[in-house]
């Protein structure tokens, strides 16, 4: 036993060195099962004890007794306890209460080393000294403001919780918008990143159950809030959240607080986190918080339950994004798209869309993209209203709306097809079915010609071609044209990485795809196979037949028998659809369904619907709604007159499952980037 005590006190001192206190009986568990093998349960249970109370000691007397500090000269000098050491800048708290400031850089190397065991990371502090004294009060240096409110961007010094009403907030209705469609988004704006962004190294996993829950960046601030979460210890949980500076690639101190709670969107101020609750379950993600953090802690501000009197689901908030530092936009699972002052955190207006319709904010920040399944349109921040709407080509399943970086793009990935307008004048470019790829549950927009959906599928928009699978990120979000990418390793640092995509290597390949004569069951010059049986009305089967050959041959592709795809036109019905317009009552129509299918050996390969029911109506003199749904109940055949055709279709996988092979490529999301 004496001989094996030293190589455990040996053990002991580089345990100190190295371990954090949450995970500190793991490092224990480790020493004593691989070191101390033969010691009996009393023993090693006092060996814990003493590197717990050794421990203890090592931190609580630097981080919780005062002692006197130095700069690097020796002519000044303070005695007080050391709070926090963030962004390069040292915070100490003196003997009355009082807060001081000081660079870590101007600090001797004495408190520089006791500074650097307990803080890893520096970055240059905004502070500076007054009369080469580099003490000073805590709070006493200038800052441009974020807005015009000087006031509303800084954090709250006490915690509210806020119960929320929204009798005084305007309601805005769908529907009042113009058929004209005509909006300019400027070339480029203000919050575009301006230069390169760097990569940030992330803390390791405090446990193997611990993941990356949530990313938030801004690109105002130019920061990224990561947050962590571990179900431990039950039922609270733990969060652990650290900000990230996407210019330097410095992370600062991982800050913990008890319960689940993931960064859902980050202030222009770069330091306070819109935090949601993140539990498992329907309607247990409707809880929001505003925290700072302050060294290791997080610090909550504000609490609210936005949708407390909605059931269920319906009050989880999917969409968060900060308009300026006295505004925020969020959406409800349940359709509800609001503005609210922040940070009062009172609703100021609010639009109703579909249940698990997800908006998007412009790269300006002046329009709220958003759609309700039947319709596609924007809101204009400023001025509170519906500044334009179109109808969408067909029924659209929960549907998640993004920008492209230029801003001059609109994506929607709808469960299992990704579409794409024109912002500026509303005009549908194309239409890509999924085909088996699981598109659903997220849209990123990474380049104005790339679409990025479900958080792994790139579709390239124009070409409409399915090219590339991204794997392993386990948070990952487009902003600024630039792609972050959070993922961990095991027990080793995490990395969230900045990357434009496509990557290289992705691109390289599509230029070879496109000139691969294999790989499309359909593109310019195929030999099709025109059904057009589907359509009963003989009158109508002409047209649509006159229509389907005209946009086939403007392709350069022949019609015959031996065709080796089939183009069939479709219409489905009559059925009745219970349909209700705002503040006009409920009706019943005979709905009839136009559809055009590219099948390839007995397997569709794209498809595009279309239906007679109206989203909008607009009455004309003299006429009544029952009248005029009477008037539309008939098949819809203009829709052949105006549908897109693919420009290249890709062989339809066999199968769905994970072996499923959707596009032409695949990279991995690692540490150290993609591979």
């Amino acid at each position: 036993m004496d001989a094996i005590r030293p190589a455990f006190i040996r053990q002991a001192v580089v345990l100190m060195d190295t371990i954090r206190v949450g995970s500190i009986f793991e490092h224990l568990s480790e020493a004593l099962s691989h070191r101390i093998i033969v010691m009996s349960m009393r023993a090693r249970l006092a060996a814990v004890w003493t590197v717990l109370i050794a421990f203890s000691i090592a931190t609580i007397g630097v981080a919780q007794e005062s002692r006197t500090w130095s700069d690097a000269s020796g002519k000044f000098k303070i005695k007080a306890k050391f709070l926090s050491e963030e962004g390069g800048t040292v915070t100490l708290e003196t003997e009355d209460g009082k807060e001081l400031e000081i660079e870590l850089k101007k600090l001797n190397s004495a408190d520089q080393k006791i500074i650097a065991d307990l803080k890893k990371e520096m970055s240059d502090s905004p502070f500076k000294s007054k009369e080469n004294d580099p003490f000073k009060p805590k709070g006493t240096g200038t800052s441009k403001p974020s807005s015009k409110k000087e006031s509303s961007s800084e954090p709250v010094t006490e915690m509210r919780v806020v119960t929320v009403d929204w009798t005084d907030a305007d309601v805005i209705p769908l529907g009042g918008a113009g058929e004209e469609w005509n909006i300019e988004f400027p070339a480029a704006n203000e919050f575009q990143f301006k230069s390169r962004v760097k990569t940030a190294a992330l803390p390791a996993k405090s446990n193997f159950f611990e993941g990356i829950k949530g990313l938030a960046v801004n690109t105002v601030a130019k920061k990224a809030a990561v947050g962590f979460v571990l179900g431990e210890p039950k039922p609270r949980g733990t969060t652990r959240v650290v900000i990230c500076d996407l210019e330097t690639g410095k992370a600062g101190t991982p800050a913990t607080a008890p319960g689940q709670m993931t960064p859902i969107a980050l202030h222009d101020d770069g330091k306070q986190i819109l935090m949601r609750r993140e539990e498992w379950g329907m309607g247990n993600l409707d809880r929001l918080e505003v925290w700072t953090l302050k060294g290791s802690k997080a610090v909550k501000q504000v609490e609210v339950v936005p949708f407390a009197d909605q059931n269920g689901g319906d009050k989880d908030i999917m969409w968060a994004e900060f308009i300026d530092a006295d505004t925020l936009a969020f959406s409800s699972r349940g359709g509800r798209v609001a503005l609210w002052k922040f940070p009062e955190m009172s609703p100021i207006c609010y639009f109703e869309t579909a249940v698990g319709a997800v908006p998007s904010l412009s790269p300006d920040r002046k329009y709220i993209a958003f759609s309700n399944g039947e319709q596609v349109g924007l809101f204009d921040v400023a001025k509170h209203e519906i500044a334009v709407q179109h109808p969408t080509p067909s029924k659209l399943q929960w549907p998640y709306m993004a920008f492209s970086p230029s801003g001059k793009r609109l994506g929607c990935v709808a469960f299992d097809k990704v579409l794409c307008w024109n912002a500026e004048t509303g005009e549908l470019i194309n239409e890509i079915p999924a085909n088996g790829a699981n598109f659903h549950g997220q849209i990123d927009f990474p380049h104005d010609n790339f679409l990025l959906a479900g958080g792994k599928f790139l579709v390239d928009i124009d070409n409409q071609l399915k090219l590339w699978q991204y794997e392993g990120a386990e948070q990952l979000k487009t902003v600024g044209g630039w792609t972050f990418m959070a993922t961990t390793d095991g027990s080793k640092p995490g990395s969230l990485l900045a990357a434009q995509l496509p990557h290289p290597g992705a691109l390289d390949i599509q230029k070879k795809a496109l000139t691969d004569p294999s790989l499309f069951v359909f593109k310019t010059g195929t030999k099709v196979k025109l059904d057009v049986n589907g359509i009963t009305d003989p009158a109508a089967r002409d047209q649509v037949l006159q229509a389907l050959t005209k946009k086939l041959k403007d392709m350069d592709c022949t019609i015959g028998p031996d065709g080796t795809i089939d183009v069939v036109a479709t219409v489905e019905g009559p059925k009745v659809r219970e349909i209700s317009f705002f503040s006009s009552g409920d009706y019943k129509m005979q709905e009839y369904v136009t559809a055009l299918k590219f099948v390839y050996q007995g397997k569709v390969a794209w498809q595009s619907t279309s239906t007679n029911v109206p989203f909008m109506v607009h009455l004309k003199r003299g006429e009544n709604m029952e009248s005029h749904l009477r008037s539309l109940e008939k098949p819809q055949y203009g829709f052949y007159d105006g549908v897109h055709l693919p420009k290249f279709l890709q062989k339809p996988t066999q199968g769905t499952g994970p072996q499923a092979q959707h596009t032409i490529g695949q990279s991995r999301i690692t540490t150290t980037g993609i591979r």
